[in-house]
């Protein structure tokens, strides 16, 4: 996102559900340098570890436990989808286009962040249809 005043807050992704172990890690790729100016994302390292964790962001910055995401555009910075983070300001006069890519258990349907379409044509399905199968 943009964030041009202040930043996103603390995000819990992963905690949205009530599984307690890893089930997706999520590729962060930044298409511009992520720095001061244009912003980043903010980590929480260790965080993903336990869901009391969730709402406590300020203890992070207070204890100063943050890692700062700033990274140069196609660097790839993975994390685990329940990392506590956060996107920092962008003050530049450009756009922060970033590209996410989840990986994730078979099981486990992103709808939270993104939406509830895919933007990706199941191949499995369509070769079914094509083939008269089910």
């Amino acid at each position: 996102g943009d964030h041009l005043r202040d930043d996103a807050g603390w995000d819990e992704d992963g905690w949205r559900t009530r599984i307690a172990d890893a089930y997706a890690v999520c590729l962060f790729v930044p298409l511009v340098d992520l720095d001061d100016a244009t912003g980043f994302t903010q980590f929480w390292p260790g965080s993903h570890v336990s869901r009391s964790l969730v709402g406590f962001g300020g203890v992070a910055e207070a204890t100063q436990a943050t890692l700062d995401g700033k990274c140069r555009a196609g660097d790839g910075i993975f994390y685990d989808y329940r990392l506590l983070h956060r996107g920092m300001p962008n003050r530049s006069n450009i756009l922060r286009p970033v590209i996410q890519i989840i990986f994730k258990k078979k099981w486990y349907i992103e709808r939270a962040n993104y939406g509830v379409e895919s933007i990706v044509k199941d191949a499995t399905s369509e070769m079914d249809m094509q083939h008269g199968s089910k």
